[in-house]
């Protein structure tokens, strides 16, 4: 059939699975070319005089789909047949974005994609946007390339952090309520406590530094002997009231990130606490300290020695009562591994993780020496950190940028904005078109990178892939439509021979566990669409590529 492979799919494959990749590489055109529709550039200077890519170029040449070649010095420029490009435009026009067509490319496989891992003391704030971004895209991506993938997150509710937000609850003297004022947003109440509560330790400690993100872990190293510390003891020994004041700071913490979370379009299919592996927390520290693994200090902390410049010492229980560290905790959930046989597993989390994750790794090895299966997660994706004007971004800090804070903001600039009652028509309501303007300001930037965000620029196209997505989904066709073909359109060519490319980016994304290719191919594409007018026929394939592109990255905003 016609078009029963893809183009790149041929033209990159192995010459003996019948393709060119050997010989030469395929590249599209950055703009409509009247005269060829592909290019192939030569992988070795002396083509002309070889005879294996002679041979590709012969293959290649009476393929059906193939109009024309014509020989340049630098290369050859390829011109796809009409039939080829009538019969896949006209499946794009009517709104068939191929999906089924991707989904062998990781059919059968399994993942577990975990990311948000919030602390169930405070708000998400903007800083978390990032990793939710990463997450999303990543699991979306995988699901379209025909995955069976579960998003997980581990909630953080049972360090020194969580005391703290339980007693500032209790200094509210809100703690007996069944929930907080109607008009106030639980998991931004139980924030303010929590940081109300730490900024006031610090006075009495008088330390009036301003809160960094190694400050709760360093927090958790040593008792402090006040009212955190009683409610965690409490908690600890199955005190009810303190069970109940933990519960519902949880529930409040939660609940009120779930209503954000709905609010960005991002589910989660599992959801685990760290408070469920106390026990797993307690059989590694004594089998650690047994084994001499572990070493107590003469502050009472429990460690490992790592033997590293960086990071020496790995702290695991603290001095006085073996309150796990949050480095125990994620370990212990890790080296539990819930229902992970047979699953590849992924963690999204922040640069400002990675020593703990090689250090979690080497104990983890030294505790299981005999261990034949692979750790979990298989693989981390450290993203860079988010700032705000050069300042680390944290909603435990005055005046941080909660993530509901930012998408009312951009709902009513969306609102207003000279293009926003357009984007409103076509894709839904400004609440998710804000999400996907928030969400996409991520994607197109490498992973690793650190970003000063700017929420001023939401709105900027120059700036903002999310907002570029969104404009060009919702633009309608201007250009009066020719009585020629639309075979004739070098744009219509254009936008056809763009849909071949989403495969090869999809399956690049599934190779990397990175969705950078795929979201720079979707919002070039947007680019491009939204530089002039274009026709009706341009118009619906664009549109077609670019729902199917938002699907692969997780920023469906349809009604």
């Amino acid at each position: 059939m016609l078009t029963a492979i893809n183009l790149f799919d041929y033209l990159e494959a192995s010459a003996e699975q019948g393709g060119a990749a050997e010989h030469w590489a395929a590249r599209t055109p950055a703009r409509p070319n009247r005269d060829f529709d592909i290019k192939l550039v030569p992988r070795s200077s002396g083509w002309q005089d070889d005879p294996g890519a002679l041979e590709a170029l012969r293959r290649i040449e009476a393929e059906p789909w193939v109009g024309g070649l014509t020989r340049r010095e630098n290369g050859v420029e390829l011109r796809i047949d009409d039939s080829w490009i009538e019969t896949v435009g006209s499946s794009l026009y009517e709104g068939d974005g191929g999906d089924e067509s991707l989904g062998d490319l990781a059919r059968g496989q399994r993942y577990a994609v975990q990311f948000w891992d919030a602390n169930a003391t405070k708000a998400l704030h903007a800083g978390h946007l990032r990793n939710l971004a990463i997450g999303n895209a990543l699991a979306a991506a995988l699901t379209q390339a025909g995955a069976q993938v579960e998003r997980r997150s581990l909630i953080a509710d049972a360090g020194r952090s969580m005391g703290e937000a339980m007693a500032g609850v209790m200094k509210s003297g809100r703690h007996a309520q069944a929930w907080p004022d109607r008009n106030e947003k639980s998991d931004h109440f139980v924030g303010c406590c929590y940081a109300e509560y730490v900024a006031a330790g610090r006075a009495i400690n008088g330390n009036g530094a301003v809160e960094h993100p190694e400050d709760s872990l360093t927090r958790e190293l040593k008792m402090h002997h006040d009212e955190a510390d009683e409610l965690l003891r409490r908690v600890l020994s199955g005190d009810r009231q303190a069970l109940e004041l933990w519960y519902k700071t949880r529930a409040w913490v939660i609940s009120g990130q779930r209503k954000t979370l709905a609010r960005l379009g991002i589910p989660f299919d599992r959801v685990f606490f760290e408070s469920d592996f106390l026990s797993e927390i307690a059989e590694l520290g004594d089998f650690g300290l047994r084994e001499g693994l572990l070493e107590r200090r003469e502050d009472g902390v429990v460690m490992y020695a790592t033997g590293r410049e960086d990071f020496d010492e790995f702290p695991l229980l603290r001095g006085g009562d073996d309150l796990p560290t949050q480095h125990m905790r994620t370990m212990a959930f890790w080296v539990a591994a819930p229902e992970l046989e047979g699953i590849t597993s992924v963690q999204v989390c922040g640069t400002e993780w990675v020593p703990h994750g090689v250090c979690r790794r080497q104990l983890m090895a030294e505790l299981m020496p005999d261990r034949t299966e692979p750790q979990h997660p298989n693989h981390e994706i450290y993203h860079g950190m988010v700032s705000r004007q050069k300042r680390a971004l944290a909603s435990s800090e005055e005046g941080a940028l909660l993530i509901d804070e930012l998408t009312e903001r951009l709902e009513g600039q969306i609102e207003h904005d000279a293009y926003g009652p357009e984007v409103i028509a076509k894709l839904g309501s400004a609440e998710r078109v804000a999400a996907t303007v928030a969400l996409g300001y991520f994607l197109t930037r490498p992973v690793a990178q650190h970003i000063d965000f700017d929420p001023e620029k939401l709105l900027d196209e120059r700036e903002s892939p999310g907002w570029v997505l969104a404009r060009a989904r919702a633009r309608a066709g201007q250009a009066p439509t020719s009585s020629e073909p639309p075979v004739h359109d070098p744009d219509y060519r254009f936008a056809v021979v763009q849909s071949q490319l989403h495969r090869r980016h999809l399956r690049l994304t599934v190779e990397r566990l990175d969705a950078l290719p795929l979201a720079r191919y979707v919002v070039h594409l947007a680019r491009w669409y939204l530089e002039r007018d274009r026709s009706e026929h341009v118009e619906r394939v664009v549109h077609t590529l670019l729902e199917r592109g938002s699907r692969g990255l997780g920023l469906e905003s349809s009604p």
